[in-house]
């Protein structure tokens, strides 16, 4: 553990995970009390629409300008000012200003979506290539950290506070995150080799993201992960995210408290998770040459599990059992395919394509959620459950039956003229198998 007391990292995930977690406490908060207020599944997922709907357009239309900013004073910026959005909150929390809410909830979206871009893009400024490829994993899975656990706090803290409390925690949340970021010491030498790297580039948004999909359309490696991450984070994420706001009442009619206990499970599964392929991959333990094969067996190990799942109705240890299992395999399969969409991408590039990627599943998250929740209101959990697991199975095969051909049209010796094993591809960083230094010591390459 001592390579995690780096002093840069230490301040930026805390930064993160702070300012995660009381805008996902908040979102959470809000959910439940639409929830209990309506009775509806539907109405309680449009909250988590807007939330993550907004993503879009920061993906699409921002990145280019983050990729050629200061990592640091834009998340310090971003972060007071979604503070300030935030205050807008307490003129909504009546049932009858639903529209109103919303709306804070998708402006407060469109700041923390340009948040992440830029945790994205400090990740090759606060760090050194090694550092970088040795913290991605586990600095990014503070939103999933801090999703499950601001999951386990809203939805049981308005038993002992009201809303308006839970907004103001909020805010001042954001302003610590603000502050923390502020004591970051960037990697002077890395920002001016991106800066190099990228002179001259003043593409504009259409021209922007056509480079990020070329890029990704061009790299086996950075399309792959592209394709996993999506899946990973809507057919199992958004759907159990879903699931676990109704199920608890609905099969042991536990209610808040048993959202709680789902969300605690969430929040141990992810972490483990996370420390559990870093631990792994960090002794080369998961060579790239398996990476397929990996990823497959554990999409199906988690499809499985959420077959089971249902099965499972009849007792609570049970059902939690099967859940931790399925959100542990779901998070391996984003921890794996995220350090090497990151790996792979050139430091100039990185926050357009992550915000290429996010634009793309945020969007499905929120048609997929919305999709899981009206099966939920309609058909019943089972088979929406059912439908949810089918659907993983058939893109699955689909996707590797493309990449299979894709590989055998490639290979040395295939009929096909002008083809080459390195078409099509770009140079990418290799993912490092390196030795990190000691515990809160920079580099010599770092500068303060």
């Amino acid at each position: 553990m001592g390579v995690y007391l780096n002093r840069n990292f230490l301040l930026s995930y805390a930064a993160s995970f702070v300012s995660l977690f009381g805008s996902k406490l908040l979102m959470i908060s809000y959910v439940a009390f639409v929830y209990g207020e309506t009775g509806s599944a539907t109405l309680a997922s449009a909250v988590f629409a807007a939330d993550w709907i907004a993503n879009l357009f920061v993906g699409l239309l921002a990145t280019r300008y983050i990729d050629r900013a200061d990592a640091r004073r834009l998340l310090v910026l971003l972060n007071v000012v979604a503070a300030a959005v935030t205050l807008l909150f307490l003129s909504a929390l009546s049932p009858r200003m639903f529209p109103l809410a919303v709306g804070v909830v998708f402006a407060r979206a469109l700041l923390g979506s340009a948040v992440n871009a830029a945790r994205v893009k400090a990740l090759v400024q606060f760090f050194d290539e090694e550092q970088t490829d040795t913290y991605s994993t586990v600095f990014n899975s503070s939103l999933f950290l801090a999703i499950a656990a601001a999951g386990a706090v809203g939805s049981f803290i308005l038993r002992f506070v009201d809303l308006r409390t839970v907004v103001l925690l909020d805010v001042a949340t954001f302003l610590l995150s603000a502050a923390l970021f502020a004591l970051v010491r960037p990697n002077r030498r890395r920002i001016e080799a991106a800066r190099r790297e990228s002179a001259g580039a003043r593409e504009n948004v259409v021209a922007n993201l056509r480079s990020a999909a070329v890029l990704i359309a061009r790299s086996p490696v950075i399309s792959s992960a592209f394709f996993y991450i999506v899946l990973a984070v809507t057919a199992l994420q958004a759907t159990y995210e879903v699931l676990i706001t109704a199920v608890p009442e609905l099969w042991f009619g536990m209610g808040r408290s048993g959202m709680a206990v789902f969300f605690t499970a969430e929040w141990l599964a992810v972490f483990a998770g996370v420390f559990v392929y870093q631990y792994l991959s960090r002794r080369g333990m998961v060579p790239e040459r398996l990476q397929a094969r990996l990823t497959v067996a554990l999409v199906g190990f988690a499809a499985l599990m959420y077959a089971v799942l249902p099965l499972a109705r009849g007792g609570l240890g049970p059902a939690l059992a099967v859940f931790v299992l399925l959100v542990f395999a779901g998070e391996v399969v984003w921890a794996h395919q995220y350090k090497r969409l990151i790996a792979h991408s050139p430091d100039s590039r990185v926050s357009s394509v992550v915000g290429l990627l996010t634009a793309v599943y945020y969007s499905l998250m929120a048609l997929a959620g919305f999709a899981f929740s009206l099966g939920m209101d309609t058909i019943g959990v089972e088979w929406a459950i059912g439908i949810d697991v089918a659907v993983i199975v058939l893109l699955v095969a689909a996707w590797e039956y493309a990449a299979l051909r894709r590989r055998q049209r490639t290979a040395p010796g295939s009929p096909e003229p002008g083809s080459s094993r390195s078409a099509g591809t770009l140079p990418a960083r290799p993912l490092a198998s390196v030795t990190v230094p000691a515990a809160g010591r920079p580099t010599k390459e770092e500068t303060a």
